[in-house]
């Protein structure tokens, strides 16, 4: 009974263990420590990925996408956006021929998102929370999904 036991219970950790870190996984919105704004809220957020002008005390919103990362997509066009990646393109195409509104920086490396995040007054972007740690003048400002 007892060796049964001791053979259980490595394999229970190993589950517990990869399901806590597996659960842990989770999108940050971030932006420069010199940007005033300190939260925005999900309208906000949507907005600005719209292409529609966002101000908050007194800067201008301007969002960057990371797009070379498949599963951080499927969470924006799910969880920040709420519409599919053919209606989110339309609709922001469809802004940008109508009012003029700029589309978002779409980078298909980090270090070109993280770059030109540090050379925009306001930018934000989403990002997994490892990849925001790598940006040192980066401050969260708000956590957009947690998940798997």
């Amino acid at each position: 009974m007892i060796m049964r036991l001791l053979a259980i219970v490595p394999v229970v950790v190993l589950l517990l263990w990869s399901g806590t870190a597996a659960a842990e996984r989770t999108v940050v919105l971030v932006t420069n420590r010199g940007c005033p704004i300190s939260d925005l809220s999900s309208l906000q957020i949507r907005k600005a990925y719209l292409g529609v002008s966002v101000q908050v005390d007194n800067s201008t919103v301007r969002p960057l996408r990371l797009t070379s990362d498949a599963e951080l997509n499927e969470i924006f066009f799910q969880a920040i956006v709420a519409m599919s990646e053919k209606s989110y393109h339309r609709r922001a195409l469809s802004l940008a021929v109508k009012f003029g509104t700029p589309r978002p920086g779409e980078f298909s490396s980090l270090s070109g998102a993280l770059e030109a995040l540090e050379k925009s007054t306001c930018g934000i972007i989403f990002l997994w929370t490892e990849f925001a740690a790598m940006h040192d003048n980066g401050k969260m400002v708000k956590v957009l999904w947690r998940g798997q």
